[in-house]
C-alpha cells in the first residue's frame, strides 16, 4: 500500500462524503479505540462520517482502488476491539446516518439507518404501545453495532438477542455492491438467509446501512424482585428451576453480592438490603416479571417468590418502581463501575443454563488459585456470565481468563454470548476452531470481501 500524505486523503474522501464529513488531522482520541479495556489504540489515517448507502458503496470502492482498509463505527461502546481502527486504515462512522425512516404498526416494524441509537429508537416509539427489545445495557449504542456483535442484554431471557429481532437489512459487501435481504415478513423459505449472515459478522463481510426491526407490545406492568443466596450453586438452581416453572421472565441477571453493593454505591440507590444479608450473601439473583394485566402478574409473582425459595433463596425483596428503575440502571452501568475499579479484563462467556453450577464452582477455582479478584454479573437467565478480572499480574489474568474460557467450552458453552470476538477474543477463537469450519469462515470471507479491505485482524 502506498503512503497517502494527510492533505491528499482528505482531499480524496472530502470528493465522496464532503470534506465536512472528513477528519484526517488531529483526530479525538476516541475514535482511536473502542470501550475494550485491555487493548492498546490506534490511530487512523483519517474518519469518515458517511450519510448515505451511496457514500458507503464509492468509499468501498476507493478503499478497493487505493487497498486502505475500512473500521465501520457506530458511537464505539463495543468491549472486544470491533471497532478499533486497522493499521494504516480509516473509520467509516454511520454517527451522522442516522434517520428513522419508518415506524409501521401495522407489520410492527421499524426502518432506521444504522447509525440510530437505540435511544434515538426508544424516543420515536415513546408514546406508542410498542417498543423495541432488546437492550445491551448502553441506549447510546447503534442498531448497526448491534447488529455487528449481535447484541443481546438483560431482555434476551424473553425477547431473544439482536438477530431474533432483525427482519432485514441493507449492506454494501466489501466488492462495493449494495443489497437488501429479508422485509416485512415473519418467516421465509427463500434462498440462503442473508440477514442472519451478517448479524453477528462484526463487520468483516459487509457494512451495514439500513436495518427493518421487529417491534414489541410493551407490557402494562413490571415487578422486580432481588432475592439474595448463600452461593452459586443455589443460585444456578434458581435459574433452571424458574424457568421449568415457565415463568418467562423478562430479566433474569445475577450479581455477586460485592459487585451489587459497588453498583448500588455507584449510583446511589438504598434496596432496603439489610447490612446483615449483605454480609451473609454471596449473590443475588435480580428477576423482573412483565405482562398486560395485574393480576395475572400477582399470581406470577407469588409463584417466582414460591420458587426462590425452595431453592434457598435466603430473602426476597418486592422492588417499588424506583427502586426497580435504580437498579436497572445500576445493572446497565456494571461495565463502568468495574472500570473504574480498575478490571484488567472483561469476559462474557456463556454455556447451557444447566451448566453454570460447575462453571461457577470452576471459576471460583481459578481466581482462588491464580490469585485474581474475579466478579461476575450476568444475564443467566440464558447462560451469558459476564466477568470482570482484577489481576496484579498480566500473565496470570491471562491465564485465569484462558482457563474460564476452556471450561465454557469443555462445559458446551462458548467464547462470547453478546461482545463478539474482535481483537480481544481472535486467539481463543483461533485456538479452540477446527480447522474445517475456519477454512469456511474463510471462504465466506474472501466470497464477501476478496481483498480482506472490512475490519481486517478481526473475528478471525
Amino acid at each position: 500500500m502506498e503512503s497517502q500524505r494527510p492533505g491528499d486523503l482528505a482531499q480524496q474522501l472530502g470528493a465522496i462524503v464532503g470534506e465536512e464529513n472528513v477528519l484526517a488531522n488531529d483526530i479525538p482520541e476516541a475514535y482511536t479505540h473502542d470501550e475494550a479495556i485491555d487493548l492498546p489504540p490506534v490511530q487512523p489515517l483519517a474518519v469518515v462520517f458517511v450519510r448515505s448507502s451511496a457514500q458507503v458503496v464509492e468509499l468501498i470502492r476507493w478503499a478497493r482502488a487505493t487497498r486502505i482498509p475500512i473500521v465501520a463505527r457506530g458511537t464505539g461502546t463495543g468491549l472486544s476491539g470491533g471497532a478499533r481502527p486497522a493499521r494504516e486504515g480509516i473509520v467509516c462512522s454511520f454517527e451522522r446516518m442516522n434517520r428513522i425512516l419508518s415506524i409501521d404498526t401495522g407489520d410492527l416494524t421499524a426502518r432506521v439507518e444504522a447509525g440510530t441509537t437505540l435511544a434515538q429508537l426508544e424516543q420515536a416509539l415513546d408514546g406508542t404501545p410498542y417498543f423495541y427489545p432488546v437492550y445491551p445495557g448502553e441506549m447510546s449504542a447503534t442498531i448497526g453495532g448491534n447488529i455487528a456483535t449481535n447484541a443481546g442484554g438483560m431482555r434476551a431471557v424473553r425477547y431473544g438477542v439482536t438477530r431474533h429481532n432483525v427482519l432485514g437489512l441493507e449492506f454494501v459487501t466489501g466488492t462495493g455492491t449494495a443489497l437488501r435481504s429479508g422485509g416485512s415478513y415473519v418467516k421465509t423459505s427463500s434462498g440462503y438467509d442473508l440477514t442472519q449472515l451478517i448479524t453477528g459478522s462484526e463487520g468483516t463481510l459487509a457494512l451495514v446501512t439500513e436495518v427493518l426491526v421487529r417491534l414489541s407490545l410493551r407490557p402494562r406492568h413490571r415487578r422486580l424482585l432481588l432475592a439474595s443466596f448463600l452461593n452459586f450453586q443455589d443460585v444456578a438452581q434458581a435459574v433452571v428451576a424458574i424457568s421449568d416453572r415457565g415463568l418467562e421472565p423478562s430479566v433474569m441477571e445475577y450479581m455477586e453480592a460485592s459487585g451489587l453493593i459497588a453498583m448500588a454505591q455507584h449510583v446511589d440507590i438504598n434496596l432496603g438490603v439489610s447490612a446483615q444479608i449483605m454480609s451473609e450473601a454471596s449473590a443475588f439473583l435480580m428477576v423482573e416479571l412483565e405482562g398486560m394485566h395485574a393480576g395475572t402478574l400477582d399470581a406470577m409473582t407469588a409463584d417466582l417468590i414460591d420458587t426462590l425459595v425452595s431453592t434457598a433463596s435466603t430473602e426476597q425483596y418486592l422492588l417499588d418502581e424506583h427502586q426497580r428503575q435504580e437498579l436497572i440502571r445500576a445493572r446497565e452501568a456494571a461495565f463502568w463501575t468495574v472500570k473504574h475499579l480498575g478490571a484488567t479484563t472483561i469476559l462474557d462467556t456463556v454455556v447451557p443454563r444447566s451448566k453454570l453450577a460447575p462453571l461457577f464452582d470452576g471459576i471460583a477455582h481459578y481466581g482462588r488459585t491464580s490469585d485474581t479478584l474475579v466478579v461476575g454479573t450476568g444475564h443467566v437467565g440464558d447462560g451469558n456470565v459476564h466477568l470482570s478480572l482484577f489481576a496484579a499480574d498480566p500473565q496470570a489474568g491471562a491465564a485465569t481468563a484462558k482457563a474460564i474460557i476452556d471450561l465454557a467450552l469443555e462445559l458446551g458453552g462458548a467464547i462470547s454470548g453478546e461482545h463478539g470476538i474482535g481483537v480481544a477474543k481472535r486467539q481463543y477463537l483461533l485456538d479452540q476452531i477446527e480447522p474445517d469450519r475456519l477454512a469456511l469462515y474463510r471462504s465466506i470471507k474472501a466470497v464477501f470481501d476478496p481483498q480482506d479491505l472490512l475490519n481486517p485482524g478481526k473475528l478471525l
